[in-house]
This record gives C-alpha cells, sequence and structure tokens, in this order.
C-alpha cells in the first residue's frame, strides 16, 4: 500500500469517528495479525501511551480483538464484518439526516446564487454535487480545456467521467485547439461522450453546464472557480454552446481506431 491509498484509507476512517493516529494503528493490525503493542508504537513512531489509548478505543468498538499469552498481549483485527456495520450505520444516519432536511421548511431564494471557491479541492466539491444533481440521460457541456494541466487533476478528470458514464450522464465537450491528442483521445474513449475542438483558443478559463448550473475554473498560479446557479443564464451559456459546437471541428479518430 503506497502512501497516497494509505492516507485516503485513514481520512475512510475518520467517517466512523476514528482520529488519524487511531486509523493508522488499525491499519497496522489489520495488516499485521497478533502484532504486539510494541511493534504498533515501533513501526509507526508514535507515544506508547498513544498506542494504548488508541488499541482500547478500538478494542471498545469491536474494530480489534486481543489475546492474551503470558505477560504478551497480541492484537488483530477483529474482522470486515464489524467495519462494515459501521459504515452501513454512518449511511443510515446520513440518510436521515438528508430526509430530515428535505422535509423542512427551509427558504429557498428564487435569485441567482453565485460562489466563488479557491483551490483544487473546492473546484471538485461543486463539480461533485453539480453531478449527483443530474440524472440518468441528462447532459453536462463543456467549452475549453486549457492545454496545461497539471497530472494529478487529468487523474481526477478520468474519475470524474467514469462514474459520470456509470450514471448515465452524457457530455459534449469542445476542447482549445492547443489540447494534445492524447487527452482528445482519452476523451473519446469515455462513453456517452462526444468531443469536438475549437479552431483557435487557448485560454486558460473554461465552462462546464450542468443543467441549470455553470461552473467556471481557471487555473493561474492556482485554480479558481465560480459557479453560478442561474437557469436563465445557463440556458445563455447553453445557446452559446450550441453555436460553438456547429462551428468546431469533430475530433479526428485514427484510422485503426
Amino acid at each position: 500500500m503506497d502512501n497516497v491509498e494509505r492516507e485516503k484509507l485513514t481520512q475512510s476512517l475518520g467517517v466512523i469517528g476514528l482520529s488519524k493516529t487511531e486509523a493508522e494503528v488499525y491499519i497496522y493490525v489489520s495488516s499485521n495479525p497478533e502484532t504486539t503493542a510494541g511493534e504498533v508504537t515501533r513501526n509507526l513512531r508514535i507515544a506508547r501511551s498513544k498506542t494504548y489509548e488508541s488499541l482500547d478505543k478500538l478494542a471498545y468498538m469491536g474494530l480489534v480483538s486481543k489475546i492474551s499469552r503470558g505477560d504478551v498481549s497480541r492484537y488483530y483485527s477483529s474482522g470486515a464484518s464489524v467495519l462494515k456495520g459501521m459504515y452501513k450505520q454512518q449511511m443510515e444516519n446520513a440518510n436521515k439526516t438528508i430526509e430530515h432536511i428535505m422535509n423542512m421548511n427551509t427558504f429557498r431564494p428564487i435569485e441567482t446564487k453565485v460562489r466563488t471557491v479557491d483551490g483544487v479541492e473546492g473546484y471538485k466539491m461543486i463539480k461533485e454535487a453539480f453531478l449527483a444533481d443530474m440524472e440518468k440521460g441528462d447532459e453536462a457541456l463543456i467549452i475549453g480545456s486549457p492545454a496545461t494541466i497539471e497530472n494529478s487533476l487529468l487523474t481526477y478528470f478520468g474519475k470524474f467521467h467514469q462514474k459520470r458514464t456509470e450514471r448515465g450522464v452524457k457530455l459534449r465537450i469542445i476542447y482549445n485547439a492547443d489540447v494534445g491528442k492524447e487527452r482528445m483521445k482519452r476523451a473519446r474513449s469515455w462513453e456517452h461522450t462526444e468531443v469536438r475542438c475549437l479552431p483557435k483558443n487557448n485560454s486558460p478559463a473554461w465552462v462546464e453546464i450542468y443543467g441549470n448550473r455553470v461552473l467556471i475554473p481557471l487555473i493561474s498560479d492556482r485554480i479558481i472557480a465560480i459557479a453560478i446557479t442561474d437557469r436563465s443564464m445557463a440556458t445563455s451559456f447553453r445557446n452559446y454552446f450550441e453555436l460553438l459546437w456547429e462551428s468546431s471541428k469533430p475530433a479526428r479518430k485514427k484510422r485503426n481506431q
């Protein structure tokens, strides 16, 4: 398990109430059955008191069991079924909360909502939220995409569009003229996706349209995104997209594809 996967797993375990240290101890015990508290302390490089606190809490939650042999206690994971039950309970609690909020007489203003977020994680959060409100058969539209995007964001786009296609949401995208052939080729491989290319455009900003919502990211030294919820504005951008779609060129495919 590499550091990135371990960090994601640690964050995921936080959903059921584990601190970073407790999650790391649980991962170690799960990977090293019948380990001792001393081994956990040495390998994770944490204070011995923190090790015992974490092991006690994990045992209390039922995630870890202990076998005592003489003066030595050995720890091991109680199995995936306990963990599954905890995540299931958290999901049930979340669904109840969502249902309760939806049933509240919440004031919903009809005016345009505009929100600006600074940073990659904020951009991802809004993008995911906009996709979550779309249904099978809906269509997202994207105008432009800068040629230079860091690899981590390109990797995220791949995962995002996999999720989109699994939901049955269609996409038409018009790339900037300077976007490389490999990215266009990858986009053509996505299901429910049509790709075209602008004749001339190298803007660092692009436009994403999801139903009555518009997302405008801009990349400079960092990413800044403007999120707009307004039906008439989304319609205007959608009409603009259709004009560009008619004047743009289909992304070429190789004959052997």
